[in-house]
C-alpha cells in the first residue's frame, strides 16, 4: 500500500490489512481492513465469513501503536474464532528503516494480542539491490522474517512490493508475495507482467490487489486472479482510500468467491507403515476440496510434463492418471491413449470417495496405484449431473515422498 494510502488516521488507531498460506479457496479474499478492529467497517468486511474472507490486517497508526486495547483485543479474537487470520503489519520503508524498530514493532503486536503472522509494508520489487543495514534487500527482509518465525503461536509472512517480479527470490522467505496492487481493471489487463515462475508455486503464496472497479468487471477480475495463479484478492470500487470501507459490492464480492466450482484444495500423501501387530499397512494418497458438483474428475501429473499423458478438453496438465467419481463410486485410471484420445485403463488402488461435510470430498487411493512417482501435480473438474465439465481448479503440486506439501490454512488455529 503507498503511504497515502496506509496513513489515514482514525481516533489515534490505524488498521490494515491482509493474509497466509494459503487458501481455503480457489480464490480467497485478503482485506486491507483500515478501520479499528469491531468498528462497523471491520465488521462488515468480516460478515461474510471464512469460506469467502481469509485474511484481515490489524494495523495501528501504521503499526507504530505499541500500547493495548481491550476492545481491539476482543475484536481480534472474535475474528479468528470465525476462522479468519487476522495478522499485524509494519512498513520498512523499502528496506531504508531501521530493522531494530521494526521488530520492536513485532515484538509489541505479538506481545498485546493473539494474530497470525506478519505483513511487511513497502517492500522493494528487487530483492538482489543493496541495503544500508545488510548486503542486500534479500538479506534485509530475511532477517524481519526469520524474526517472526521464532514467535510463538502463528508465524504467517506476507511482503508487499505491489507489484509483479521478475524472479521468485522473494518466495524463499515469505508465504505470501502481493505481487499486484494498483488502480483499475485496465491497467491489471494491460500490465501486469505474468511470469512463468510465478506458476510454479501454488496460488495462495500470491496476492492481488484491484481498486477503482465497478461492481460489472469483477467477473472478469476474479477469472484474471485465476488466470494468473493469485489465491488472495481484494476488489473494490474506492480510489481515494481503498481500503477506508468494505466495497459497495462485497456481498456479491464474497459470494462470487463462495460459489467457484472447486473450493480448499488440499492434498497429502504418506508411506507405507505397519501396524501394532506388525501387518504392513499401504501408503496413501488423499485429495480434499469442497464444491456441490455432482461428479468429479481429479488429473494427475505424475511425470509434471504437460506435454505428456491426457491434455485434452481444457486441462492444463498432461494425465498419466485420472482418479473419477460418478454417483459416490471412485475409480483410478491410468491414460492409455495418445494426447487427447480419451482412452483410460482402470487400476487397482482401493479408490475411495468420502464426504468429510456438506459439499467437502476427499478421494483417497493407494499411492502405489500411480506408479512410484515421489511428485505430482494434480488439477480438479467439476462436473454437472449430464458428466459436463463446468469448472477447472488451479493446478496444485503434491510430494509423495512425506507428509504432503500442499499449503492449506482452512482450518484455523483458535
Amino acid at each position: 500500500m503507498t503511504s497515502a494510502q496506509r496513513g489515514v488516521r482514525l481516533s489515534g488507531w490505524l488498521i490494515v490489512v491482509f493474509m497466509t498460506v494459503m487458501a481455503a479457496g480457489q480464490t480467497r479474499l485478503g482485506v486491507p481492513s483500515y478501520q479499528d478492529p469491531g468498528s462497523a467497517q471491520w465488521t462488515g468486511w468480516a460478515a461474510p465469513g471464512a469460506k469467502a474472507i481469509g485474511i484481515m490486517i490489524v494495523n495501528l497508526d501504521n503499526g507504530d501503536d505499541e500500547g493495548y486495547y481491550a476492545s481491539v483485543d476482543r475484536a481480534i479474537r472474535a475474528t479468528r474464532k470465525r476462522g479468519i487470520f487476522v495478522i499485524g503489519y509494519t512498513y520498512t520503508g523499502y528496506g531504508a528503516r531501521d530493522p531494530n524498530i521494526i521488530r520492536r514493532k513485532i515484538d509489541a503486536v505479538y506481545r498485546n494480542y493473539l494474530i497470525d503472522g506478519i505483513f511487511f509494508d513497502e517492500t522493494p520489487a528487487d530483492c538482489n539491490a543493496n541495503n544500508p543495514f545488510f548486503s542486500t534487500q534479500f538479506s534485509y527482509y530475511e532477517s524481519l522474517t526469520n524474526y517472526v518465525r521464532e514467535k510463538a503461536g502463528a508465524r504467517i509472512t506476507v511482503l508487499n512490493p505491489g507489484t509483479y517480479s521478475p524472479s521468485d527470490c522473494w518466495m524463499g522467505i515469505t508465504n505470501i508475495l502481493m505481487n499486484w496492487e494498483d488502480q483499475g481493471l485496465a491497467a491489471y489487463q494491460n500490465y501486469y507482467v505474468d511470469y512463468a515462475w510465478v506458476h510454479k508455486y501454488p496460488p495462495d503464496r500470491f496476492w492481488h490487489i484491484v481498486y477503482g472497479m465497478s461492481a460489472d468487471q469483477l467477473p472478469a477480475a476474479l477469472e484474471l486472479a485465476k488466470q494468473r495463479n493469485a489465491g488472495w484478492v481484494y476488489l473494490t470500487q474506492e480510489t481515494g482510500n481503498p481500503y477506508d470501507s468494505p466495497p459497495q459490492y462485497w456481498k456479491a464480492e464474497a459470494e462470487a468467491v463462495e460459489q467457484q466450482g472447486v473450493q480448499a484444495p488440499f492434498a497429502s500423501a504418506w508411506r507405507d507403515s505397519f501396524d501394532d501387530q506388525g501387518a504392513r499397512m499401504r501408503g496413501r494418497t488423499s485429495i480434499r476440496w469442497g464444491g456441490a458438483s455432482a461428479n468429479w474428475q481429479i488429473f494427475l501429473d505424475t511425470d509434471q510434463n504437460s506435454k505428456t499423458g491426457y491434455n485434452g478438453g481444457g486441462i492444463v496438465v498432461g494425465a498419466e492418471y485420472m482418479f473419477e467419481t460418478e454417483g459416490g463410486t471412485a475409480r483410478l485410471w491410468q491414460y492409455a491413449g495418445a494426447g487427447t484420445d480419451w482412452n483410460w485403463t482402470e487400476v487397482a488402488a482401493n479408490a475411495t470417495l468420502d464426504v468429510l461435510d456438506p459439499g467437502v470430498q476427499a478421494a483417497s487411493f493407494d499411492t502405489a496405484g500411480v506408479g512410484g512417482t515421489k511428485a505430482l501435480s494434480f488439477q480438479i473438474r467439476a462436473l454437472n449431473a449430464a458428466g459436463h465439465p463446468t469448472y477447472d481448479s488451479y493446478v496444485l503440486p503434491l510430494s509423495l515422498s512425506n507428509t504432503g506439501l500442499v499449503f492449506d490454512i482452512t482450518n484455523h488455529p483458535q
